[in-house]
């Protein structure tokens, strides 16, 4: 047999050696990764968060791991009434040699909903469609990058949402002090249509986002009681960046808020505004402000107003909730919507 036959045979033997091995490679890893996910869901009953599926199926071979679940769904018994997320299909992808970052995609969207109590309506959120990301750092904290499309939040009313991007940040372990964090959150909602709108605005929201910590460990039991534990411990919530695009209106700030007694949010802002005007113009049409007022109160906001980063002229100033009213800077605007616990 010639030299070079032999090698090319070596060499087939060899890849086929190779294939053989990574085959039998991936199943035990596909059978391990499922067997690990349901130890995972016996892990959680512990921490009394309930995890189920119709189904589950690990594929992808040979390029991927991924794991399918049809009817899935989670529910956090920690809390009364009990917070639920349900999918009708839920697909997690990982690469061979990278478990740490996963894609995930739910092509049927996604339901989550919290019971209602005593006058409080029940709360649903939902998604015709989600993707996006879970990385798992090597000090242990997890973090989400999530897309929702054409999503909804429902309270009472329906407020429709065409876009909707969140990062979310989970740490290591629990806040042990108030000053730890539980939760950061980034969201990013576009094009948000709410079933109201006040006067002289737009019942179209152009862009809202928002970044926020939440400060403090929530304990378990019935809502209104962990909310209230939450708040005696000193518990809070940072925004680090707070922007609003509405129509003509346009802000920015940062700011803390925290709970009363009665569970109704109190807070301080600091930030600029641009197009007051609009502001203005619903005090007027609210009754609060007649016109002379409005007109004068134009004439001295626009002698303070500077210069903002896209050029068009801000005020800096402040935006307050306390004893259940709202204040830009010295002026009253009027009641602070209330929070319904139960």
């Amino acid at each position: 047999m010639r030299r070079s036959t032999r090698i090319g045979l070596a060499a087939v033997v060899g890849l086929l050696v190779l294939g053989g091995a990574y085959t039998a490679y991936w199943w035990i890893v596909a059978g391990r990764i499922e067997d690990g996910i349901i130890a995972w869901q016996h892990s959680m009953q512990a921490q009394k968060i309930d995890a189920s599926w119709q189904r589950i199926r690990i594929a992808g071979f040979p390029l991927h791991f991924r794991i399918a679940l049809s009817g899935a769904a989670l529910r956090d018994r920690a809390l009364t009434p009990a917070p639920e997320v349900r999918f009708a299909e839920m697909t997690g992808s990982a690469l061979p040699w990278n478990f740490a970052n996963w894609r995930l995609d739910a092509p049927q969207g996604l339901t989550a909903d919290l019971g209602a109590a005593g006058n409080r309506p029940p709360v649903r959120l939902a998604a015709q469609t989600a993707e996006g990301t879970a990385s798992l750092g090597r000090d242990g904290a997890t973090t989400l990058w999530l897309n929702f499309r054409d999503a909804s939040a429902e309270a009472g009313g329906r407020v429709l949402i065409k876009l909707a991007n969140a990062w979310i940040g989970l740490p290591a372990n629990p806040p042990q002090t108030h000053t730890e964090p539980s939760l950061s959150l980034a969201l990013d909602l576009r094009q948000i249509h709410l079933p109201a709108a006040p006067p002289s605005f737009s019942d179209l929201i152009d862009d809202l986002s928002f970044a926020v910590t939440v400060k403090g460990a929530v304990p378990d039991g019935p809502l209104v009681q962990a909310i209230a534990a939450w708040r005696d411990a000193g518990g809070t919530i940072e925004f680090d960046h707070l922007q609003l695009n509405w129509g003509g209106l346009g802000a920015m700030a940062t700011g803390t808020v925290a709970l009363d007694q009665d569970l109704q949010p109190i807070g301080a802002f600091s930030g600029g505004i641009e197009g007051f005007g609009t502001i203005l113009s619903a005090l007027v049409e609210a009754g609060r402000l007649d016109t002379e007022e409005a007109a004068l109160a134009q004439i001295a906001l626009s002698a303070l107003a500077k210069r903002g980063p896209d050029g068009k002229p801000q005020i800096a100033t402040s935006f307050t909730i306390q004893n259940g009213k709202m204040y830009l800077g010295p002026a009253k605007l009027g009641d602070a919507p209330r929070i319904i616990w139960r």
